[in-house]
């Protein structure tokens, strides 16, 4: 077994007997990973106690990963427990859309280092008050070009057509962009996006910062963002509202 010293966010915790918790973390050095800490509960634990939900920490593990079973936890530190993210519900809320996003898919070792960054990007920026709304629409964008996904949301997919920005437009789930008449008939996986999203969403793509972005039009961008995410590992979200293709965003 090889022993691994990473930086990782515990995703999830379980219980395992009286005294030890198996853990799923997000690693910058594994990716995705399952662990066994053994003994963590106890009161003079060598792992420095037991681990708790989208803290982040440094961790020493025995990797057993390559042999599709738990991996060893040897010594975790706690580097940042994000407190100011929790403290609000709002913010809260968005740290709990966050955790079940990445559950969701399945992080490779060379995916792992880019998606723990946007990640703990984002639980600071959740820290220090800002918007949650904002920066959850800013981590699904980042989450999905992390995994190389680019969504077109300034022109159509199919004609090269840019939108007037005045009015609905329809995204193709399958397409992964924008399509404009006529390309848009006779299809099932289109989501209507109403103009203020839309800005949202483009704002994302070309990365520049908007203070006339309402909160309702980033929580529509993070929606269909979020949904795009959970595609990819072929969940079903339970903390976002499904996609309605008779209800614009």
């Amino acid at each position: 077994m090889a022993l691994i010293t990473t930086t990782a966010l515990c995703l999830r915790k379980v219980d395992f007997s009286e005294t030890s918790q198996i853990l799923t973390l997000l690693s910058d050095s594994l990716g995705t990973v399952g662990a066994i800490a053994k003994g963590a509960k106890r009161a003079k634990s060598s792992i420095g106690g037991p681990l708790d939900l989208m803290c982040l920490y440094n961790v020493v593990l025995y990797d057993r990963s390559k042999r599709g079973t738990l991996s060893i936890l040897s010594q975790a530190e706690l580097l940042d427990f994000f407190p100011g993210a929790r403290a609000d519900y709002a913010a809260f809320s968005a740290v709990e859309r966050i955790r079940e996003l990445l559950l969701a898919i399945e992080v490779s070792p060379h995916d792992g280092p880019s998606i723990l960054l946007v990640t703990v990007k984002a639980m600071r920026a959740l820290a220090a008050g800002e918007a949650p709304e904002r920066v959850l629409a800013h981590f699904t964008w980042s989450l999905l070009s992390a995994l190389g996904i680019e969504p077109v949301v300034t022109e159509c997919v199919a004609s090269g057509m840019e939108p007037s920005g005045k009015v609905e437009v329809a995204f193709s789930l399958g397409e992964m962009g924008l399509l404009a008449p006529p390309h848009n008939e006779h299809r099932s996986d289109l989501v209507r996006i109403t103009p203020r999203t839309l800005h949202a969403l483009q704002s994302l793509a070309i990365g520049t910062a908007s203070d006339n972005i309402e909160v309702d039009a980033y929580a529509g961008a993070s929606s269909l963002l979020a949904w795009l995410v959970a595609m990819q590992g072929g969940r079903r979200l339970r903390t976002f509202a499904a996609l309605d293709p008779a209800r614009p965003l």
